[in-house]
């Protein structure tokens, strides 16, 4: 995900200096693993520390939103695939939030790779300041006090390489293989229903699937009910006051124009606490319908949220590698916010 991601690349770009800093040498971003040793695959950063090679995997999540267990340990997994693959002899995984007491589980399967948690960055950097305040900007946090010494955990056993093909990559594929237009219109809404649950189901609950008949069509829209456990959603909730979120499928050939818009703003009311509708398409919204959506949350504080299909895919394949979507939806969100022109 890092190619949309900015902050992702902007917290690798103060991983790899770090690392300079530290006197590792060699350090490369982005190190293509070639296809003969099992690519194509890419290790975020890799090193040489005393002549020996050592990949890292580095992974973005909002500081205040740690991930689940199982996010982790699936980035684990990437990293020890990374590790084998290239033949290193130390692995890496950065990760931008203190590790909480629940992830440690996770991560004491892989003794194997170490961990390197925005606590131990702070400690790391803490020797140049330039370096610690970047970081500081960053987190938009202060770096702690060093009275509380935190553990570089050295971390769980391998898993095996044989992995299947993760559920995210699975989804994504039956979600691209559906054809576009209205005579698919139910595969694509299985199809969408399926990932979303995949990529929210820690952080939305009640999978309420209604029937719209508008348009002549019988389609089916999903409504679910916030759980405060992200910082994105926990923004959505108590900031833009929509206790649910309302999911649209339109497997459209072309882009979702202001029409189509339009109607999905009228399913919003304020008052019911349902102030958010995210719609999904193959093409993701014309330049003409954006501002459609800006209005609809000028003037009325309705939040439009538009994702394509090819979004939806990477979200998922990133899931499987241990990313958390809601750290992209929380960028979706604040680039929009940020955007809202008076």
């Amino acid at each position: 995900m890092h190619h949309r991601n900015s902050l992702g690349e902007r917290f690798e770009q103060l991983v790899a200096d770090l690392l300079r800093a530290l006197g590792y040498s060699n350090v490369r971003s982005n190190f293509r693993i070639p296809i003969a040793m099992g690519g194509p695959e890419e290790a975020d950063l890799v090193y040489e520390k005393e002549g020996l090679l050592g990949v890292v995997e580095i992974k973005h999540y909002r500081y205040l939103s740690p991930p689940s267990p199982e996010l982790i340990a699936k980035a684990m997994i990437q990293a020890s695939r990374n590790k084998y693959l290239l033949d290193a002899k130390s692995a890496l995984l950065v990760i931008s939030c203190p590790l909480s007491a629940a992830l440690n589980t996770a991560v004491k399967a892989y003794p194997s790779i170490e961990i390197w948690d925005a606590d131990e960055l702070f400690l790391r950097a803490s020797e140049f300041p330039e370096l610690s305040r970047e970081f500081e900007i960053f987190f938009e946090v202060s770096a702690p006090t060093p009275s509380q010494p935190t553990m570089a955990i050295e971390l769980a056993q391998e898993s095996s390489f044989n992995q299947i093909q993760g559920t995210g990559r699975l989804l994504a594929d039956a979600l691209l293989s559906v054809p576009t237009g209205k005579q698919h219109a139910s595969d694509f809404e299985t199809a969408c229903i399926k990932s979303l649950k995949y990529l929210f189901e820690l952080d939305l609950h009640g999978w309420h699937e209604q029937l719209n008949t508008d348009d002549e069509l019988h389609r089916r829209d999903l409504i679910c009910r916030i759980l405060p456990k992200s910082e994105v959603w926990n923004l959505l909730l108590t900031d833009v006051k929509s206790r649910y979120v309302i999911f649209e499928f339109k497997n459209y050939t072309n882009e979702i124009t202001q029409k189509e818009v339009v109607t999905t703003e009228r399913y919003l009311y304020p008052s019911a606490l349902r102030n958010v509708a995210i719609l999904i398409s193959p093409k993701g919204c014309a330049p003409s319908a954006t501002k459609v959506v800006q209005g609809a949350m000028r003037e009325s504080g309705k939040m439009i949220l538009s994702l394509s299909v090819l979004e939806v895919e990477e979200l998922l394949v990133a899931k499987d590698a241990g990313e958390d979507p809601n750290t992209y939806l929380f960028e979706k969100v604040d680039q929009f916010l940020m955007r809202l022109g008076r």
